[in-house]
């Protein structure tokens, strides 16, 4: 089951290479995964599926399995859900939620297990398809499992007779506790980085108008340091500020996701720009209709009223 996910680009930002994962349909990684389980899920005829909450799967999964399976999502804690949080996995009809009573029946669906090696490898393939010309290829890690996964993707090919020039290496906070498969020291070259570079990192990328994940900075920087590698990052243009100048990035991004679709509402903006959050997409484009580059009108849904965008005619 596909919807989109995959071929993100590669591009140079700052001087780094990196292969950008936020242009997945919910912006992140995990839609690779979730592709291939949904498939898996479909085929095999179950009713629902049951996962503890672990943020950019779940809302993966839940945008995956929406309207093809009932999707039970268990929190160990409530009180650690924030806003964003209960809006994104709200937003599919077939979720259910439930707190971890500690009795609760059945088995869950991990983040890691084979079907998700499978949907994470082919960022190997888009990378070795692109012939693209550098020594490593870096990927951030909690768990290391995106590294072996891409790894993974690399012998495959070799298997196949291929010659696969990438080292992949796995890059790990200072001191934070791993969870690495015994035999990946084997395969994957695991670097550690202190948390003062990650945050130089961060402070560096939203000078030049980029906003990127924490997780992210860690390929990043060790990427900037070693030269000839590839990072794997999630990221995307930083939004203007109430006394800052307009990001004209946010602005081309919004208008050609508009051009491709024609017209849409805010929150469908929204889902094609996960890097933001909804409300900052409805300041942008109130912010762009304001100035006439998006024209609007609003139709009936049901008993809503609901605003659609679209450029204007002297805009395109």
């Amino acid at each position: 089951m596909s919807k989109g996910e995959g071929l993100t680009p590669i591009n140079r930002v700052v001087g780094v290479l990196v292969k950008n994962e936020r242009f997945n349909p919910t912006g992140t990684y995990s839609d690779r995964a979730s592709s291939v389980i949904a498939s898996y899920l479909l085929s095999s005829g179950a009713g629902k599926v049951r996962v503890r909450f672990e943020e950019d799967f779940t809302y993966s999964l839940a945008y995956y399995l929406d309207k093809v399976l009932q999707l039970e999502i268990v929190i160990d804690d409530p009180l650690s859900l924030d806003y964003s949080d209960i809006a994104v996995i709200s937003r599919t009809e077939s979720v259910v939620l439930d707190l971890d009573s500690g009795n609760l029946e059945g088995s869950y669906l991990s983040y890691i297990n084979p079907l998700t090696i499978e949907g994470l490898k082919t960022i190997s393939l888009e990378i070795y398809e692109r012939g693209v010309n550098v020594e490593r290829i870096v990927v951030p890690a909690r768990t290391g499992f995106l590294a072996l996964s891409i790894w993974k993707g690399f012998h495959d090919l070799e298997e196949l007779g291929l010659d696969v020039p990438y080292e992949v290496a796995a890059v790990f906070v200072k001191g934070s506790v791993r969870f690495l498969p015994l035999e990946m020291g084997r395969f994957v070259k695991v670097f550690e980085i202190e948390g003062e570079e990650i945050l130089r990192t961060l402070v560096k990328l939203w000078r030049r108008g980029f906003v990127v994940k924490p997780i992210s900075a860690l390929a990043f920087a060790v990427s900037d340091i070693l030269g000839n590698s590839l990072a794997i990052v999630t990221m995307g243009f930083k939004s203007f500020t109430r006394t800052g100048p307009r990001n004209e990035g946010v602005r081309r991004e919004i208008v050609q996701v508009l051009k491709s679709c024609g017209e849409a509402t805010a929150y469908e903006v929204w889902k094609r720009l996960p890097v933001l959050t909804l409300r900052g997409i409805y300041k942008v484009l109130n912010s762009m209709e304001k100035s006439g580059e998006l024209c609007t009108e609003i139709r009936s849904r049901g008993a809503r009223k609901v605003k659609y965008y679209k450029p204007c005619q002297h805009q395109t």
